[in-house]
């Protein structure tokens, strides 16, 4: 059995003096967030974690490490879509921004925002890293009359994922085997400080992924 624990960083301060940071540290909200999740993991059994490198996952994975005693691994497919750059601009207009994109039509958002990572390369980047991290650990996905299951190693593994949003809602999207949509983020939100766990079962021939665990809020970002 595999599991899967995705955690989205805490709380980060996108906006600064009225002006937008593109890789922004963790509020002081951010930090509690963390610390509360330190206790909350500190009783589970993590064989490994990973996280983006991005400053407001790795300051949320810096003190879990050390609580869990594991090394943080640094994986850059786990960083978040990257929009255009925002750096300096104000705030005000960067939420303009995110709001006259998420007015565009359905199609239009395979492209992302422009200047920014199209969804599409972000969502292939995400799923090719996630299927060489378990692909390394002895899992792979195989087709049974049309249908996806999952050979998975003898033992049980728990890993911890310190990513993003969007990431998270590609990871869970793709291992439980749903169609792509370009806002697989808004499918599965984590508030800041939330997480999703997902685990291997048995089924037929080999194994499916399930969601067992989700801890949901209004913002994505």
């Amino acid at each position: 059995m595999i599991r899967l624990r995705l955690v989205r960083h805490g709380e980060p301060g996108w906006i600064v003096d009225g002006r937008a940071v593109d890789d922004p540290d963790l509020t002081a909200r951010g930090k509690e967030e963390v610390e509360a999740l330190c206790g909350e993991l500190a009783a589970e059994r993590f064989d490994a974690l990973f996280v983006s490198p991005l400053r407001r996952a790795l300051q949320t994975a810096g003190p879990l490490s050390r609580r869990l005693g594991l090394e943080a691994r640094v994986r850059p497919w786990l960083a978040e879509q990257a929009p255009p750059v925002f750096e300096g601009r104000p705030g005000a207009e960067v939420e303009a921004a995110f709001e006259e994109v998420r007015r565009r039509p359905p199609a239009d958002w395979w492209d992302g925002m422009p200047g920014g990572e199209p969804f599409r390369d972000f969502r292939r980047r995400v799923v090719t890293g996630l299927e060489g991290l378990l692909s390394g650990l002895g899992a792979a996905p195989f087709d049974e009359e049309g249908y996806r299951l999952w050979r998975i190693p003898e033992g049980d593994l728990s890993l911890l994922l310190v990513c993003h949003g969007g990431t998270s809602g590609v990871v869970i999207s793709h291992l439980l085997g749903l169609d792509a949509a370009p806002w697989e983020h808004d499918r599965f939100p984590l508030r800041t400080g939330g997480s999703a766990v997902l685990q291997t079962r048995q089924l037929a021939s080999g194994e499916i992924w399930s969601l067992m665990q989700l801890e949901g809020a209004e913002r994505l970002f």
